[in-house]
């Protein structure tokens, strides 16, 4: 006994305050224990109770396993995403724009191929027509209007030319050297030649070809050019009568007009015709192509 009463004494102090310590906590616990159960009986949102409600009072329903609410007022609708009818109706209305699309496409190659088919018809119409006007002969030239034109101009250097008139060389081609002009009282470069014939003389194609130009010039009085292919051209000069127009083929040897009266350029030298002929423009001597 002496022991235990010397042990309270020696330790009383410890073991009141620890007494003390355990009993402000569980009265701490008690109170924090019975506050929370006044707070949740206050804010239980539905006391198992009470009767429960009809339909017809506030439009709830309570399932007999009180596990779920269901409102009759309104059916739920989805915020996000879409509904089953919702994409059924997108379906069918993408449906019916793909099958706009496909009929405004089919019509519209419809109409293309009406087109096309009108444009076909319209071609094989003018190639109709144009057969009474436009044909082609057996040797290979074109018809146009009765005119005869030549579908392939053929000279390339290589072929004989024919003299146009026959005469005498009163002034040769020289681009060289100058030669001397009795009218202009010059020397001067020649790019053709001039051949000696009376006034009336007939003018002869020197070769077939296209005639392109049927003008007056101060120099050389009426002139025709003759396309005979290749980028070779012959120029006829000192003419009247011409009886060939623009657009006209002519063949070797063909009458195209007639020697006529010289022009001032040329009185001194007397009646002739000027002939020349040029490859893409540049001036090549006559007398190497007449063979």
């Amino acid at each position: 006994m002496n022991k235990m009463a010397d042990f309270f004494r020696s330790k009383g102090f410890y073991i009141a305050l620890s007494v003390g310590v355990f009993a402000l906590i569980a009265l701490i616990v008690a109170y924090n224990y019975r506050t929370n159960k006044e707070n949740l009986g206050g804010k239980q949102a539905i006391d198992l109770n009470q009767p429960v409600l009809s339909d017809a009072d506030d439009g709830t329903d309570i399932n007999t396993d009180y596990n779920s609410v269901a409102t009759n007022a309104e059916p739920k609708k989805e915020v996000a995403g879409e509904t089953d009818a919702t994409k059924e109706a997108k379906v069918v209305s993408d449906k019916k724009d793909v099958d706009k699309e496909d009929k405004k496409t089919d019509t519209n190659n419809g109409k293309k191929a009406d087109d096309d088919n009108v444009l076909s018809e319209n071609n094989d119409k003018d190639v109709a027509e144009g057969d009474e006007a436009i044909g082609v002969t057996s040797s290979g030239t074109i018809v146009a209007d009765g005119v005869e034109l030549q579908a392939e101009l053929s000279y390339d250097g290589e072929q004989s030319l024919a003299w146009p008139v026959l005469g005498n060389v009163i002034l040769p081609f020289s681009m060289e050297t100058t030669v001397y002009f009795q009218t202009l009282d010059a020397y001067r470069c020649n790019r053709g030649m001039l051949i000696e014939g009376d006034e009336g003389t007939n003018v002869l194609a020197a070769y077939e070809g296209i005639v392109t130009a049927v003008e007056d010039t101060k120099e050389f009085g009426t002139v025709v050019k003759i396309d005979m292919g290749n980028g070779y051209e012959a120029t006829y000069g000192q003419l009247m009568n011409v009886c060939v127009s623009v657009g006209d083929t002519v063949s070797l040897g063909q009458n195209i007009a007639e020697i006529g009266p010289v022009s001032s350029y040329y009185t001194k030298e007397g009646t002739h015709l000027y002939f020349s002929v040029t490859k893409d423009g540049t001036p090549i001597n006559p007398m190497t192509l007449i063979r």
